[in-house]
């Protein structure tokens, strides 16, 4: 049976529309003229590139379509000489200046393409430079994950940026900016409080660079006295001092990697001037060596201050600072985060579970529950949650399908507690009065649950709950609790 003329041309036009989606997918710009120069197909990446539309470029010739771009000589330079010769330009590089101001550069390759035995026209693929940048970062880090997965056992970087969890405009503004930078070697300033997951920023950092193949090597430089810290940054040789062996410092073993600094802050201002050589020249020196040996290592630092903040005492000399933070990534504590709340508490449930085979990890969490985590500080940021989740989940039980209020261990049921009492947090709550019902319905249940545990006793109640005698008394008048 014969297709007919009707039917073939639909299969046409299927395969046709199958080819400009294609077209329009990949990551290379595709642009083609015809005979005559006029544009006939330009892609989706290519008007990312070029900042253009396709529907004010189709049609036109390069010369009516490019009008707008300062010195744009690419119909010269590439599309003439293709279709004159009939010879293909592989891996050429072209740079020129959008209508913006911007300048652009692609590396590209042109054909000239044939119907009927003579040349009709001309296409090129290019590849932006700063999106090719973007990818090999991407593949780099999907790489380090697939080697992370396979060694599981391995030591070092084992976090990629897209493992953090968060959906909030905040903690997806840092992401993006930490993956913006990765690709490049400049050296990295994280400032966020404590417990923010800073270390894990510089870990997704590290595999997302052209260092991820090397070693990742952290040191907390307020964990390490001063007088030691110099010799396990820079290494020290047999003699230098009483007891001194020839060991490499920490520079050296990150060679080829990433050394993580973290709370540089609390680095002595006389092992800053020592660092500011490192980044300046690249250069160390054993304790008690007369060598110097060059070092290849990106440098990631880390502050839980805020070094730019003018109204706090310097802790970072000035020419260092300015040093470290090329580029800066603002980490934003979790009361700035607060709507990432219950997807961090449902990836800590599974880990959690999955670690200690504790319960099943498709447990719930209760609606009460994540309102009152929304309405506390958390001074203890990303961290504090993750102990108080550790916490909670040895004592739900295998018939337990919701993590509750009362799972949670009873020094932060008191914080929650005293959270509720404190006047600014009572008064946000007058407004939602379903809301405040619930948190009332909860304080009720915790002061009688103390009471019964304390068989009545005020004074060994009140001390638990941390609160007065008085205050005691009074929230047990206004419940009218029996216990």
């Amino acid at each position: 049976m014969t297709k007919t003329d009707a039917t073939r041309l639909e299969e046409l036009e299927r395969e046709n529309q199958l080819l400009k989606t294609i077209i329009d997918r990949i990551h290379e710009g595709i642009f083609a003229v015809n005979e005559i120069n006029e544009v006939i197909l330009y892609n989706t990446e290519a008007e990312r590139t070029e900042g253009l539309k396709r529907k004010d470029i189709l049609g036109k010739t390069q010369a009516e379509a490019y009008a707008c771009f300062p010195e744009y000589y690419f119909s010269d330079d590439v599309s003439k000489k293709i279709m004159e010769t009939g010879k293909p330009l592989i891996d050429q590089q072209y740079q020129y200046t959008l209508k913006d101001g911007q300048k652009t550069y692609i590396v590209f390759d042109a054909y000239p393409y044939y119907y009927k035995n003579k040349i009709a026209g001309m296409y090129t693929i290019g590849r932006n430079m700063y999106t090719v940048g973007k990818y090999i970062a991407k593949t780099l880090e999907v790489h380090k994950r697939l080697t992370n997965q396979e060694n599981a056992g391995s030591t070092g970087a084992k976090f990629c940026l897209t493992d953090l969890i968060g959906d909030s405009n905040a903690i997806k503004e840092a992401v993006l900016t930490a993956q913006k930078f990765a690709r490049y070697n400049s050296p990295v300033l994280l400032v966020g409080e404590t417990g923010t997951g800073k270390e894990l920023f510089a870990q997704g950092i590290h595999n997302a660079s052209t260092f991820a193949q090397g070693p990742f090597v952290p040191i907390n430089c307020a964990a390490i006295p001063d007088t030691l810290l110099e010799s396990v940054l820079f290494g020290t040789v047999k003699g230098a001092f009483t007891g001194a062996v020839d060991m490499p410092g920490l520079f050296e073993q990150a060679e080829d990697g990433t050394i993580f600094l973290d709370e540089i802050n609390s680095m002595p201002v006389s092992l800053q001037a020592k660092l500011l050589r490192v980044l300046q020249d690249k250069i160390i020196r054993r304790i008690g060596s007369k060598k110097e040996m060059l070092v290849n290592c990106r440098i990631i630092s880390a502050t839980n201050v805020d070094p730019f903040d003018i109204d706090k005492e310097e802790i970072i000399r000035s020419d260092l600072l300015y040093r470290l933070a090329k580029v800066t990534v603002y980490i934003p504590p979790l009361r700035e985060r607060l709507g990432d709340i219950k997807s961090l508490i449902l990836h800590f449930v599974k880990k959690i579970s999955n670690k200690f085979g504790l319960v099943s990890t498709n447990i719930d969490i209760s609606e009460e529950l994540v309102s009152l985590f929304e309405n506390y500080p958390w001074p203890g940021n990303v961290r504090e949650l993750e102990n108080i989740i550790e916490s909670a989940m040895h004592f739900v039980g295998n018939e337990d399908e919701v993590l509750q209020f009362h799972h949670l261990p009873l020094h932060f049921r008191k914080r929650i507690i005293g959270n509720i009492n404190k006047p600014n947090y009572q008064n946000c709550q007058n407004n939602d009065k379903s809301f405040s019902g619930t948190l009332l319905e909860l304080e009720k249940r915790l002061l009688k649950d103390a009471l019964q545990k304390n068989n009545g006793n005020i004074s060994k109640t009140a001390k638990e709950l941390n609160i007065s005698r008085q205050n005691l008394h009074y929230k047990i008048k206004t419940y009218e609790l029996k216990f």
